[in-house]
């Protein structure tokens, strides 16, 4: 495919804001660039590009956290997206390789991930890459 994976920087604000959007998270460029730069300087998590011709093709994060219930770090998918018109094309499977071997640098065992219940094809995609189905996620908004 010929996608190249980097590290995310503020740089990338405007992209990583229309990736989002293409998932229904709406992000100026401005907020982007703030939350990059959270990321950035938050060693627990980590943020990803993927590059095809020196165009942002997809976003991947991962987050590593302490748990309770695990002697090993908890690993999470953080986020996930590949353009629209990069889709099919291997991106995603890259980005999800690329975070699953910085968990396993990080020291962790088992990656998890959420995705909305309208999101089949994140589904398929991710049932296709060995996760499964294990659970419910709650949220509630906190005022």
């Amino acid at each position: 495919m010929g996608a190249t994976i980097r590290e995310a920087t503020t740089d990338d604000a405007l992209s990583v804001a229309a990736l989002l959007g293409e998932l229904g998270y709406r992000s100026s460029p401005e907020q982007a660039a703030e939350r990059l730069a959270r990321i950035d300087a938050d060693s627990s998590t980590w943020a990803i590009v993927a590059e095809v011709d020196s165009e942002l093709a997809g976003l991947g994060a991962l987050h590593v956290q302490n748990l309770v219930e695990r002697d090993e770090p908890g690993c999470e998918v953080a986020g996930l997206v590949v353009g629209q018109r990069f889709r099919r094309r291997g991106i995603g499977e890259i980005l999800m390789q690329a975070l699953e071997d910085e968990a396993r640098r990080r020291g962790g065992r088992v990656m998890v991930l959420n995705t909305a219940h309208r999101r089949a094809d994140a589904h398929a995609f991710y049932e296709a890459l060995g996760y499964e189905h294990t659970g419910r996620r709650y949220a509630k908004e906190l005022t």
